[in-house]
């Protein structure tokens, strides 16, 4: 068998630390979420990982520096080192910069979101190719069973000999490319592995192996300075869009681990365990649909060429927000049904199977409430490639699913006719992914529907809105006035995350209570500000409720002035 060419995704001259070890982690909403969560907060422990990585060029080093203090116990929140597994056999062959790089962002103690995954496996690429994927083995060999919940791949390859003098790659290495494809995309399906792979960091047409696959998760950075467009490799899905996502780095290498990092973040989270929120379609929906397109002000689901597309060619979904992404798991699940919609809540998911057919449909209902506009309404639905025994022919078999979201008569919602954009529908013919965005839809209830055009499939279904109140009010016991009875009420309530009302301190209508509604408490009654410097902790408590009462009591002294005035 020809071998495959397994390239780092290093980009030339840029160092490491020239942005900060850690800076992706406030542009992902980590170090906002950790603000509210604080010690709670999930941290990777108990998730089984893995780094698969290749060589640097005239190397054969593939593990990093297990001695680093990113990996110690000394740092760790449990107080443990990390046990570093050698998959592959060759850790005696020295340590290599691109691992270490990928393992500090992916799992180091300081410098990731995960700092309490401490079971990792590191493989080296082409060894995992040939052992765990079994290209070595026969046609019928099944990959290896992988207990891993996460697993990194910051690099791309080709079973192509990119210096045999010829200018196209061979039938046979087109056939190992595709069957490399299919044994990855049958192992991601039956192990539930968040797969995360990235791309080359050039405005290049996509690399076969692993940014064609279907089952995985595709990064790109959010500069847009990776490989983009529609798959390519014929025989194995052309036409499909890629990057899936995109992440705050310099290089395709970090941004790919950083993902990893999150999505191991995600796994060891109380809302994630134990729930088909763990399922890869599930978690890859959730990431994707946490995406933000702030910052990204091209960012279309109409191409270059006019045509509909359910991601955005460079940027995927948008950009990785842990934080938006957590929101998800925390709304919990919600079972479509066939009949009669399911109320879902602002944020949530859902995992189950849609059978074809007219009558068919799972729904759900999204209210958006009297007095309120939804901001963005995100929803994304994934499904996986199911891929059959042997390995080395056929085509993945692949659902055509659909997402359509209606209004109470049942009408597609369409904000243009004219725009060739119909964004109530996403109805792809060859992804494995359909998306949903919308903006400043209207108050009103929306009926989402779930439906396959010809085979049943399991799918995982996410969704976030960020909800506005026309009119944003910190009067938050609805009295007439702002009062240190509000503030008492926005500071019992501060820190829900979801689904937060007006009486729990939510001035904005986006359904959590944070520093955004207490300014509007200050907007509103600038006179007792001076009175209040911080949140207290947990354990002043009674003293800030002390504290209020003579708020409480001084605010209605002030109003008792105010009915007074010189003529």
């Amino acid at each position: 068998m020809t071998s495959c060419c397994a390239l780092l995704l290093c980009l030339a001259g840029w160092s490491s630390t020239s942005l900060g070890l850690d800076h992706w982690r406030d542009d992902v909403g980590y170090t906002k979420l950790i603000g509210f969560l604080g010690a709670s907060a999930p941290d990777g422990s108990g998730v089984p990982i893995s780094l698969v990585e290749a060589p640097p060029l005239g190397s054969t080093a593939y593990f990093p520096d297990v001695t680093h203090g990113f990996f110690g116990a000394a740092t760790d929140p449990l107080g443990i080192a990390v046990n570093f597994i050698d998959g592959s056999g060759g850790k005696n062959k020295g340590n290599s910069n691109h691992a270490f790089d990928q393992a500090r962002r992916f799992f180091g103690n300081t410098t990731s979101a995960a700092p309490g995954a401490n079971q990792v496996t590191i493989y080296e690429a082409n060894d995992y190719l040939d052992n765990v994927l079994n290209m070595s083995g026969s046609n019928t060999d099944a990959p290896d069973v992988q207990d891993f919940r996460v697993q990194n791949f910051s690099w791309i390859g080709t079973f192509a000999t990119p210096n045999d003098g010829t200018p196209n790659p061979t039938v046979s290495e087109l056939n190992s490319d595709r069957e490399a494809l299919r044994r990855f995309d049958y192992v991601i399906d039956a192990n539930n592995i968040t797969a995360v792979v990235g791309l080359n960091n050039s405005l290049s047409p996509l690399p076969h192996l692993l940014g064609q696959s279907y089952n995985s998760i595709a990064v790109g950075r959010s500069d847009g300075v990776h490989s983009t467009g529609l798959t390519n490799l014929v025989n194995y899905g052309t036409g499909r869009s890629k990057p899936d996502l995109v992440a705050p780095e310099a290089s395709t290498s970090g941004a790919t681990s950083i993902t990893s990092s999150v999505a191991t973040f995600l796994h060891s989270a109380d809302t994630v365990l134990g729930t088909d929120a763990a399922k890869s379609q599930t978690m890859k929906a959730i990431l994707m649909t946490g995406a933000t397109k702030e910052g990204l002000p091209t960012w279309s689901q109409i191409d270059g060429g006019g045509q509909w597309r359910p991601l955005d060619d460079i940027y995927g979904a948008g950009e990785l927000n842990l934080y938006n992404s957590y929101l998800v798991t925390l709304g919990g699940q919600t079972v479509g049904n066939t009949s009669t919609p399911t109320p879902a809540s602002s944020y949530g998911w859902d995992y189950q199977t849609v059978q074809p057919g007219a009558g068919n449909e799972l729904l759900y209902d999204f209210v958006i409430p009297s007095g309120s506009s939804a901001a963005e309404l995100s929803i994304v639905l994934t499904w996986n490639a199911k891929i059959e025994s042997p390995f080395h022919t056929g085509n993945p078999i692949v659902a055509d699913l659909n997402l359509e979201l209606v209004d109470d008569n049942g009408a597609t919602i369409d904000f243009d006719i004219n725009d060739n954009l119909v964004e109530g529908l996403s109805a792809s013919d060859v992804d494995n992914v359909e998306h949903l965005y919308l903006t400043d839809l209207a108050a009103g209830t929306y009926t989402l529907k779930v439906s396959s055009d010809d085979l049943a499939s399991e799918f995982g279904l996410a969704w976030r809105t960020s909800t506005l109140f026309d009119t944003a009010s910190a009067d938050f016991d609805e009295d007439g006035d702002t009062d240190g009875a509000d503030f008492l009420a926005w500071q019992l309530g501060y820190g829900t995350l979801i689904d937060a009302t007006r009486a729990d301190g939510d001035a904005d209508g986006d359904g959590d209570v944070d520093s955004d509604d207490l300014a509007f408490y200050y907007a509103a009654n600038p006179s007792l500000a001076s009175f209040i410097s911080a949140v207290p902790e947990p354990a002043t408590w009674s003293l800030a409720i002390g504290g209020l009462l003579l708020l409480i009591a001084l605010s209605r002294r002030q109003a008792g002035r105010s009915r007074c005035r010189v003529v």
